[in-house]
């Protein structure tokens, strides 16, 4: 499956729905000559590909021939040759890294009909919670769950209750209590 990410349990790759990305418009479609709130195109990052939306723009900086920098702050539209800061959206949570931390990660182009519009970099990102394992919100949701069968890998922990890997459908879930011995006569004293 495309997109998917190898990474150790201690450190999760971070998931998300929406992250804030720089993003330099290289040459957009003759037809579609500006960037705004709303477009949407598709996006290539490390493995995977997915349509994104551009959720609000942020900044863009427009070079001038004499080397100085026009900053307009929450533009309506970027153009072709603009550097623009702006909130992307994919349409699924996807794996990636700020580009800081890990450039390979964090490093994505934007195409539209065939043709490369844009290249950018990630800036930040925000969590996303459903449905990530290792992320507290989640682990502390199923904790509280009935437990599954299956195989299960014990995760290190410093929680109160231990938690297991479940291997079969890969979450977190706390540890099943040990049954010592069944009491067969406690039920025929009743």
């Amino acid at each position: 499956m495309r997109g998917n990410v190898f990474c150790h349990r201690d450190s999760m790759m971070p998931v998300t729905q929406m992250f804030i990305a720089e993003i330099d418009v290289l040459q957009l479609l003759e037809y579609k000559p500006i960037i705004s709130k709303g477009y949407t195109c598709m996006m290539h990052i490390h493995t995977f590909s997915d349509e994104i939306v551009i959720q609000e723009i942020d900044e863009t900086v427009t070079k001038l021939a004499k080397g100085e920098d026009i900053v307009k702050k929450r533009p309506a539209f970027a153009t072709s040759g603009q550097k623009m800061i702006c909130r992307i959206a994919p349409k699924n949570p996807l794996c990636l890294e700020k580009f800081e931390t890990m450039a390979q990660l964090g490093r994505f182009t934007l195409r539209d009909e065939g043709q490369t519009i844009c290249v950018g970099k990630v800036l930040k990102y925000k969590p996303y919670q459903k449905g990530v394992v290792g992320a507290t919100g989640f682990v502390a949701a199923r904790a509280s769950a009935p437990a599954r069968s299956g195989d299960a890998v014990t995760a290190g922990g410093s929680a109160a209750e231990e938690l297991v890997y479940d291997m079969d459908t890969g979450e977190m879930r706390p540890k099943a209590k040990a049954l010592d011995g069944i009491a067969e006569d406690a039920e025929e004293a009743d």
